[in-house]
């Protein structure tokens, strides 16, 4: 059973899910998501070399304007064992949209390019700046779409950021159940990668993908 089988089965268990982001996941396996936003880039083939080494897997959330320019890459994540995930057309603000068919769009159009490029259909959603309205909400409820935000962020799309800080910011506080939020378009990200990796392997912690998180853990999402 694929990843994106698994996490169908369990969205149609959740209740409540409308109007809530899932932050982590109570779970008793020792595992975490590791998640990157605004892809796909050139960056992700040293990443996805760098996590079949280590045993890693992980979930991308694309802009759909960036799949329809880069099909192949999008598709080499999904083939890799990946997840993918849904971030929007054009990375706007949500919450400062009035439009019903622009948020429409923005998400419906993803979906399309998302299938187009790897064959499944993203499951999972992440907001652009974490930002939702009523509006978006009805659209990922209409779509039986879980809106992924998280409990651990690196702060990896500030420049200037010091590969200490990056560091402590993606592992010092990190335990099972976290999702982590990290960028793949930046070369200071990939850099600390494999210490990142190999701080969560020394806490007894396990990269799995957002969908696997979901299935180890409870029925309901945790804020």
């Amino acid at each position: 059973m694929t990843i994106y089988i698994l996490a169908a089965a369990l969205l149609t268990t959740l209740s409540g899910l409308a109007g809530e982001e899932i932050k982590r996941v109570e779970t008793n396996q020792p595992w975490v998501a590791l998640t990157f936003d605004d892809g796909p880039s050139k960056v992700e083939e040293q990443l996805l070399a760098l996590f079949e080494k280590e045993g890693v897997k992980a979930t991308f959330f694309f802009n759909g304007n960036n799949v329809s320019k880069n099909p192949a890459w999008a598709r080499r994540v999904v083939d890799a064992g990946h997840e993918v995930g849904n971030h929007s057309f054009t990375h706007p603000n949500f919450g400062k949209i009035q439009d019903n068919e622009k948020t429409r769009s923005e998400v419906l159009n993803t979906q399309k390019a998302i299938k187009e490029a790897t064959g499944k259909d993203a499951v999972l959603f992440r907001a652009p700046f974490l930002a939702h309205s009523d509006m978006l909400w009805a659209v990922l409820d209409e779509l039986k779409m879980s809106s992924i935000s998280a409990s651990v962020f690196t702060d990896d799309w500030q420049n200037g950021l010091k590969k200490e800080t990056l560091l402590e910011n993606a592992t010092a506080n990190t335990k099972a159940g976290d999702v982590i939020l990290m960028h793949s378009w930046g070369y200071h990200t990939l850099a600390v990668m494999p210490e990142i990796i190999a701080r969560l392997k020394a806490k007894g912690l396990q990269c799995v993908t957002v969908s696997q998180l979901l299935a180890a853990g409870s029925k309901t999402p945790k804020k």
